[in-house]
């Protein structure tokens, strides 16, 4: 496809237009031409123009709006516009200005005015004689392309209801057409919907896919933990456009499968640490016995086939801790945690834990989004969405200067949660957030990057990191590539 950009200064007006050959564009400073200077060239090739269609951007104001046509790149200099509408029509309501020289060939340009309703209607089209031969082309206006977004709804982590007593969610509304939308967030409870007011939005990007601009936006909405683990409340992301309404609800339900009950102990298994797993390849997975009637005797872990594995006791002897591998992790090797009590009368009660695996690992695409244009306080929110992964195992941590950002208390300078997974298809996705003041934005020049680590990369570039600053306001999309040895451990 050819752009051009022609940036005319004719009398005291100037004329901005962007073009694209096959296609109409339009530019909100279509203005009307002042009177130009005729430039003549002698001994010049003859050559043809070549059209491109203009029409004027916006609604506008009043019933008549204008048409452009251009020609560009011909010589000699002579050269005369028409205009019919469709159907043969000769239309007169036009200005043909004064061909001007551009390196070493003419542009010419024509305004036509029309009925807006007649716009909204009617083909119009613009015609230009030439020693080099005719050319005509159509100016009409182009059909708005409608299409809604697909709407997803990102829930609360674990992580930042225990250590914040928050809930945050994020809805993602992507690749949808045109890019007016509103979005708003409803809170049900017992029947009774209300909006709610969302933390802040962010900005709406556009992506250009088959010949269609197509735009995605997020919106965010926090509140305490309390509300959001009610079983009568239930929250919606409603998305609102041209193209039609699209709602995604989410109430709270408990994942966790829970501990075991026998009747005479409750066994829990802590799963292994994430962190630890990807970037140390091996971490602790935890048995822990509750003893509801005395008797308890031995606690351990076994494999598969009822053998005994070695395992170390933790702050009691009702704690067991068995250090597995990357390998069995990933695989999905089954361990039994295995405890005696005398209530069993030699029969041991058991719990397995297994991680879900399935399919071949998918590589997760990781953006960084500029911080929002509008906040509920002073504060500024960089996010990272990590999408089309598999499995869902991901890790997401941030980095400013190059230093971690730890999880801490909401009194810290830099404070980041992560969402839980949500599945499209056999692929997952998440939103990581990290939040600080505005004033750390504005004076402080710091570098944020989002890194994430996942199983896909273990064997390639270990890590994907996405970097932003204040100063260029957009994120570096480069790949960082670390092939550490087997030797380095992460500190």
């Amino acid at each position: 496809m050819i752009w051009m950009i022609l940036n005319i200064e004719l009398h005291w007006h100037r004329f901005l237009c962007v073009a694209c050959i096959g296609y109409l564009y339009c530019d909100y400073r279509f203005d009307y031409w002042g009177k130009g200077t005729m430039v003549t060239v002698s001994s010049a090739l003859s050559t043809a123009p070549t059209l491109f269609p203009l029409a004027q951007c916006g609604s506008g104001t009043g019933d008549m709006m204008t048409l452009g046509c251009i020609a560009t790149g011909f010589t000699p200099a002579s050269l005369t516009f028409k205009w019919n509408e469709e159907g043969g029509n000769s239309l007169t309501d036009f200005v043909q200005y004064p061909a001007v020289q551009t390196g070493g060939s003419y542009m010419g340009v024509s305004q036509l005015r029309v009925k807006r309703a007649d716009w909204d209607s009617k083909t119009f089209e613009c015609a230009v004689e030439h020693s080099a031969g005719s050319k005509k082309v159509p100016v009409k206006k182009q059909p708005e392309y409608l299409q809604q977004p697909s709407l997803y709804v990102m829930t609360p982590s674990k992580e930042e209801m225990s250590e914040n007593n928050t809930a945050s969610f994020a809805c993602f509304a992507n690749d949808f057409s045109p890019r007016t939308h509103k979005i708003k967030w409803m809170r049900m409870e017992k029947g009774t919907e209300k909006e709610v007011v969302s933390d802040f939005k962010s900005s709406c990007e556009s992506e250009k896919k088959s010949e269609k601009t197509l735009y995605s936006t997020t919106s965010y909405l926090r509140v305490n933990e309390s509300e959001w683990k009610s079983e009568e409340v239930t929250f919606t992301c409603v998305f609102e456009n041209k193209a039609g309404n699209v709602r995604r609800t989410v109430g709270y339900t408990s994942s966790d499968a829970g501990p075991v009950h026998g009747h005479s102990v409750v066994i829990t298994i802590i799963e292994p640490s994430l962190e630890d797993m990807l970037m140390n390849k091996k971490a602790e997975l935890v048995c822990d016995v509750n003893e509801i009637v005395p008797g308890f005797m031995s606690v351990k872990w076994e494999n598969d086939n009822g053998k005994t594995l070695t395992s170390r006791k933790g702050v009691t002897d009702k704690i067991a801790i068995l250090d597995i591998t990357y390998e069995d992790w990933s695989n999905g090797t089954v361990f039994y945690c295995a405890v005696d009590h005398l209530e069993n009368l030699g029969t041991l009660v058991k719990k397995a834990y297994k991680r879900e695996t399935g399919g071949d690992p998918q590589r997760p695409s990781v953006f960084l989004l500029a911080p929002a244009e509008q906040t509920s306080d002073n504060t500024v929110t960089l996010t990272c969405y990590v999408k089309d992964f598999y499995p869902k195992d991901v890790l997401v941590a941030w980095l400013v200067n190059d230093e971690p950002v730890e999880r801490t208390s909401s009194s810290a300078l830099y404070q980041f949660n992560t969402t839980s997974q949500i599945q499209s298809g056999w692929t997952y996705s998440v939103y990581s957030q990290l939040t600080f003041s505005n004033d750390l934005w504005k004076n402080e020049e710091g570098v944020y990057s989002c890194v994430v680590y996942h199983e896909s990369m273990i064997k390639s570039t270990k890590i994907i990191m996405r970097t932003i600053d204040r100063t260029s306001n957009q994120p570096n999309l480069v790949n960082l590539s670390l092939n550490v040895p087997q030797s380095c451990k992460a500190q």
